[in-house]
């Protein structure tokens, strides 16, 4: 994690991909998220959150340019 996105295990967010300046990192994106308004994310430091709209969160996803995927990652059924 230090290497491509310069945190430490912990710290790791949507916002440390700012790091990943070879865009090495695939991004996978829960399919949940895209229902939810509002998403929180560390600010590349685990001792606060930023709120963003979803729609910001994809406008930022877009803008870094690393690969993304939007999977099913959990089953909010199950």
């Amino acid at each position: 994690m230090m290497r491509y996105l310069g945190v430490k295990p912990g710290s790791v967010s949507l916002f440390t991909l700012v790091n990943d300046v070879n865009h090495e990192v695939t991004l996978f994106v829960d399919r949940n998220l895209m229902n939810a308004e509002k998403v929180s994310f560390h600010p590349n430091d685990n001792h606060a959150s930023l709120v963003i709209t979803r729609d910001d969160m994809l406008k930022f996803i877009e803008q870094i340019g690393n690969p993304y995927e939007i999977v099913d990652l959990y089953d909010p059924n199950c």
